[in-house]
C-alpha cells in the first residue's frame, strides 16, 4: 500500500484522481510530451514518477521483479558500464556529469519495469501528446519558416525548438512509424493525414537525418513485404517496380548533380591571364594566385574589384558590404562566390547584371546561383560534393558537416587503436579527443573539434571492444527475447541505431532520454496487444 492509498480511503473522490497509477501516467506523459520540445519537462517528469515509485513502497514485490527480469539487468548494462568505467578514469569531474546525462539508462528501465504495463488505451493516449506536443512544434517551426514570429529563418536548423534539429527530425521520424503502426487516433484517415504532415514538415524543413532513417526504413519495409509476399504476382511487380524507379531516381538525381558540379561555365574572359588587368571603370583587379577555390569551376579569389563592388553593392542593398550577411558569414565572401557561381567578374558590371532575387539571396547566405534553380535534395548532394572536394584540396573540414564527420571519426580511430581493450575510460574521452586533435595537428577550427559523432565509436573509445561488447549486447539482445509489439519495437531500435552512425546520440539529456523511454516502454512496460487491434478501447 503506498503512501497515497494511506492519505485517501477507497471510497474518497479524490482518489479517484489522485493515485500512483495516474502519477505515474503523469509522469510519462510530461517526458514524452519534453522529449521533442524541453529538456526541463524531461527532467520533471523524470522526478514525477521517480518520487511515485518511492512513495508506492511495495519495495518486495519490486526488488522481486528487478531479480526476475533479466531484460531490465540488460537494459541497465550500459549504465552499469560507465559505472565500471569509473575505474581507470582521471577526470572525475567530467564523468560524474556524464553519468548524470546517462541516468536515464538506468532509472526508466527500472522504474517501468517494476511498474504495472501500459493497457492499448493508456499507450495510445501518450501517443496522442506525443502527436499533439509534435504537431504544435511543427506549426511554430512553419511560422518562424514563414517570418509570420517575427524575421523570417535563413538556417533551417533554426526551425527547431529548443532541441538540436537532428533530435527533432529523429522524433518527428519515430511518430511517423508510431502513427503507421499503432493507429491512436479512433478516426483512421487521421493517423494517415498526420501522417503526411509530419512527412511534408521533415522535407520543409530539410531534417535530412531523420528523413534519410525512415527512407531506409520504408525502403526495408518494401522488401519485407515483397518476401512475404512472393506468390502474389500483382504486389510483387508493384513494390518491385517502386523499389527499382527510387533507386534509379536517386542514382539520376546523384549522376546528374555530380555532372552539374564538374561542368564548368564557359567565360567570355580567360581567368588565368592575371597580368595587371583593369575593370571597365579603371580599377586595378585583385588576385590571390595561390586561392584555388572555386565556384561553378570559377575561380573565386580573382577579377575583383573592391572599391567597385563595395560602392555597387552598397547602393542596392540595406545590408553594408563589410557586414555578415544573415547566416552570418562573412558577406563580401558570399558575394565574391555568387559572383563567381555566374561567370562574372566582382566588379560594377557583375553587380549590375544581379536581379533583385539574386541580391535577397546574396544577403541570405546563399553562395551559388544553383541553389536557387534546384531542389533541396539536389542542393544537399551538390554542397556535399563541394565540401569533399574543398577538403580533399585544404585538409580543412571546419564548417564542413560531412567532411568533419570524417575528421570525427579518424581522430576516433587513433584513440581506440591506443586504448583497444579498456578505452579511456568513462571520464577522460573528452581530453583523449582534445589531445589526438593537437597530436594530429588537425586544421579543425577549436570550435568544431568535437567527439566521434559515431555512438558506436564512441563507446569503443570509451570502453574499449570489451565495453563496446557489452553495450552492443545492452542494445540488441532484448531484440531476441519475446518481448510484445515486436514490428513497432524493430522500428524503434532500427531508428536509432541507424542514427547511432553519425551521431553521438547517447551523449546529450535529449537523445538518451529518447532511447531510454521508448526502449524501456516496448521492452518492458506495454500489454502485449496486437498492432491490428481495432481502436476502438
Amino acid at each position: 500500500m503506498g503512501l497515497l492509498d494511506l492519505l485517501f480511503k477507497t471510497n474518497s473522490p479524490v482518489k479517484k484522481w489522485l493515485n500512483h497509477r495516474n502519477l505515474y501516467l503523469l509522469g510519462l506523459a510530461v517526458i514524452i510530451c519534453g522529449l521533442s520540445w524541453s529538456n526541463a519537462l524531461m527532467s520533471i517528469g523524470q522526478f514525477i514518477i521517480t518520487g511515485n515509485w518511492l512513495i508506492e513502497f511495495d519495495f518486495k514485490k519490486k526488488l522481486l521483479l528487478l531479480k526476475n527480469s533479466p531484460l531490465i539487468w540488460i537494459l541497465i548494462l550500459s549504465f552499469l558500464l560507465h559505472v565500471v568505467g569509473l575505474l581507470w578514469t582521471e577526470e572525475f569531474n567530467y564523468a560524474l556529469k556524464d553519468l548524470r546525462v546517462k541516468l536515464p539508462l538506468l532509472t526508466l528501465p527500472v522504474i517501468i519495469g517494476t511498474s504495472n504495463r501500459l493497457s492499448l488505451k493508456e499507450w495510445k493516449s501518450l501517443l496522442i501528446i506525443y502527436c499533439i506536443t509534435l504537431f504544435s512544434l511543427t506549426i511554430a517551426s512553419y511560422g518562424k519558416y514563414l517570418g509570420i514570429w517575427g524575421e523570417m529563418v535563413i538556417d533551417k536548423r533554426q526551425l527547431s525548438i529548443y532541441i538540436s534539429h537532428i533530435r527533432y527530425g529523429l522524433n518527428i521520424a519515430l511518430l511517423i512509424g508510431l502513427l503507421f503502426y499503432v493507429k491512436p487516433f479512433k478516426k483512421g484517415f487521421l493517423n494517415w493525414v498526420l501522417c503526411s504532415w509530419f512527412l511534408i514538415s521533415l522535407l520543409v524543413f530539410q531534417l535530412y537525418t531523420g528523413l534519410a532513417i525512415l527512407s531506409i526504413l520504408i525502403f526495408v519495409f518494401c522488401i519485407r513485404i515483397l518476401l512475404l509476399n512472393l506468390s502474389n504476382k500483382p504486389l510483387r511487380f508493384g513494390i518491385s517496380s517502386f523499389i527499382l524507379l527510387v533507386l534509379f531516381s536517386l542514382c539520376t538525381l546523384i549522376y546528374q548533380t555530380k555532372e552539374d558540379y564538374y561542368t564548368e561555365l564557359q567565360l567570355d574572359y580567360d581567368q588565368y591571364d592575371i597580368e595587371q588587368k583593369r575593370s571597365p571603370n579603371g580599377e586595378l583587379y585583385w588576385v590571390d594566385v595561390e586561392d584555388l577555390r572555386t565556384e561553378n569551376g570559377v575561380l573565386i579569389r580573382r577579377f575583383i574589384a573592391w572599391k567597385e563592388i563595395e560602392r555597387e553593392w552598397n547602393k542596392r542593398s540595406e545590408i553594408n558590404f563589410k557586414d555578415k550577411d544573415l547566416r552570418g558569414q562573412l558577406l563580401d565572401q558570399t558575394l565574391n562566390r555568387f559572383l563567381s557561381s555566374k561567370g562574372l567578374k566582382k566588379d560594377s558590371i557583375g553587380i549590375s547584371k544581379l536581379s533583385e532575387r539574386e541580391i535577397r539571396a546574396i544577403e541570405q547566405g546563399v553562395a551559388n546561383t544553383y541553389y536557387l534553380e534546384h531542389n533541396a535534395l539536389q542542393n544537399r548532394i551538390y554542397k556535399s560534393i563541394f565540401e569533399l572536394e574543398e577538403y580533399k584540396r585544404t585538409a580543412n573540414a571546419s564548417g564542413f558537416s560531412l567532411a568533419m564527420r570524417y575528421e570525427f571519426w579518424r581522430t576516433a580511430e587513433s584513440i581506440i587503436s591506443q586504448n583497444f581493450w579498456l578505452g579511456t575510460g568513462t571520464g577522460d574521452i573528452g581530453i583523449a579527443f582534445k589531445n589526438e586533435y593537437v597530436k594530429q595537428e588537425s586544421k579543425l577550427d577549436e570550435v568544431f573539434r568535437r567527439r566521434s559523432h559515431n555512438q558506436y565509436l564512441t563507446a569503443f573509445a570509451t570502453f574499449g571492444i570489451l565495453g563496446l561488447c557489452f553495450f552492443l549486447m545492452s542494445t540488441f539482445l532484448p531484440a531476441f527475447y519475446s518481448i510484445p509489439n515486436k514490428q513497432v519495437y524493430f522500428f524503434f531500435l532500427a531508428m536509432l541505431c541507424i542514427s547511432f552512425l553519425t551521431e553521438d546520440t547517447l551523449e546529450t539529456q535529449a537523445g538518451v532520454t529518447l532511447f531510454a523511454f521508448f526502449n524501456s516502454l516496448f521492452v518492458l512496460g506495454l500489454n502485449n496487444f496486437s498492432d491490428s487491434q481495432p481502436n476502438n478501447d
